[in-house]
């Protein structure tokens, strides 16, 4: 009985995280570029390797794995120069305060100094160094699909699209950043990539999904909790009366 009570609460632990994951889903639905993610237990597969096959042996329920939906998410047009869209694989390279970091978000704009940055301030990386470009000569600015950026006929850099060996082993950060899992993920340049000026991606949300797993996930948190209810009562009970004389 007390076993009852410690799986139906590790149970709610495990769904309270999913839950987590899906409302953070939800609040990035407008978010450039964001990846939604998803909670994944093993448990079964845990009892199961249980080879004593001893009643609640290794039965504890944890979130074991967030898995990132690493899909393509809508191309939307923003008629702005220094918008891109990563259409296919690949990630724009880019230098934060904490180091090297990756991202789908292509909101892109120029500093004062006329170089290239995110919309959080850090520099987008080219394959030879930081971009910039001249803000005096009022030159207008385009990206083709290789990723150079040329102004006045002149290429001011190429933007350096990074990838990694899939299925992905990626750590996510805010502003719709991720970084690898070192050391056995290197940084490699991506083949096969198109870049599309004045787009953005948009987050690839599945807004319905989501709405259903967060109402199944709370129902299943209120089932749990009626159980620890219960079984709780009933524990109470069995203290209470077994062991009295009538």
């Amino acid at each position: 009985m007390i076993q009852g009570i410690y799986t139906a609460s590790q149970g709610m632990t495990s769904l309270a995280d999913k839950q987590d994951q899906i409302a953070n889903n939800l609040a990035n639905i407008q978010s450039t570029g964001f990846k939604q993610s998803s909670l994944f237990t093993k448990t079964f597969q845990k009892y199961l390797a249980n080879d004593q096959q001893q009643p609640f042996v290794n039965s504890e329920i944890q979130p074991d794995e967030v898995y990132v939906d690493y899909s393509e998410g809508n191309m939307i047009k923003t008629g702005s120069p220094m918008d891109v869209f990563i259409k296919g694989s690949g990630f724009l390279t880019v230098m934060t305060p904490n180091g090297m970091r990756y991202t789908r978000n292509g909101n892109l704009s120029l500093n004062p100094e006329g170089l290239m940055v995110t919309s959080d301030g850090s520099k987008v990386m080219g394959k030879d160094g930081f971009i910039r470009v001249d803000q005096n000569t009022g030159g207008a600015v385009s990206i083709n699909d290789q990723g150079e950026v040329i102004q006045d006929a002149d290429v001011k850099g190429v933007l350096r699209i990074a990838d990694f060996k899939k299925p992905y082993k990626l750590l996510r950060e805010g502003n719709s950043y991720f970084k690898p899992q070192e050391p056995d993920n290197p940084v490699v340049e991506s083949q096969g990539f198109a870049i599309k000026q004045g787009y953005l991606e948009g987050s690839n949300v599945n807004i319905i999904k989501n709405m259903v797993d967060m109402i199944s996930t709370y129902r299943n948190f209120e089932a749990d909790q009626k159980a620890v209810a219960s079984q709780d009562e009933t524990l109470q009970k069995a203290i209470e009366d077994v062991g009295k004389v009538s």
